[in-house]
């Protein structure tokens, strides 16, 4: 045992000088811990997809600094459910608008706001302003090319023309 306890402190004495010193390590890091990481702002990216609420809807939609497509849905309406994985994924892979989602039953108020009569009903936005919509089901390729569309800008008014 006494072997092991001198062997243990001959080792650690060795290695005291490698270790730097709390102090050292604070200078270093300095800059690390003087810089924040996290903040309470989301940036200006997009490919996000998200749910939103009536309460919400002004921060996520109308100020977001990205274009943002908008799809209200509703949980029994099986077109959703059809629509929902594909435009998400459209807008996953071009990475240049963001998708919100909004239960319009726990949202009627907002879907009054926007007239939404028929479900699923997708309409982009850019600048607060409502640019381009689409009602019903869509083929994959028609949803690529009105979310390929709004983030270029170029908003034809509804994917596959026929809204």
């Amino acid at each position: 045992m006494f072997r092991v306890k001198a062997a243990f402190q001959q080792t650690a004495s060795l290695l005291a000088p490698c270790r730097p010193s709390s102090a050292l390590l604070a200078a270093r890091h300095r800059p690390l811990l003087q810089k924040r990481l996290f903040t309470d702002e989301r940036p200006a990216v997009g490919g996000r997809v998200f749910e939103t609420t009536a309460a919400e809807f002004d921060k996520d939609v109308l100020n977001s600094d990205v274009p943002t497509i908008v799809d209200f849905y509703a949980e029994w309406c099986q077109p959703c459910k059809m629509l929902g994985p594909l435009i998400s994924k459209a807008v996953e892979k071009d990475g240049r608008v963001n998708l919100a989602k909004i239960n319009v039953d726990e949202n009627l108020e907002l879907a009054g706001d926007y007239k939404i009569s028929s479900l699923p009903t997708v309409m982009a936005f850019r600048d607060g302003e409502p640019v381009a919509a689409f009602i019903g089901m869509r083929p994959p390729a028609a949803i690529s090319e009105f979310v390929k569309d709004i983030a270029e800008g170029t908003e034809v008014g509804s994917a596959g023309r026929s809204a």
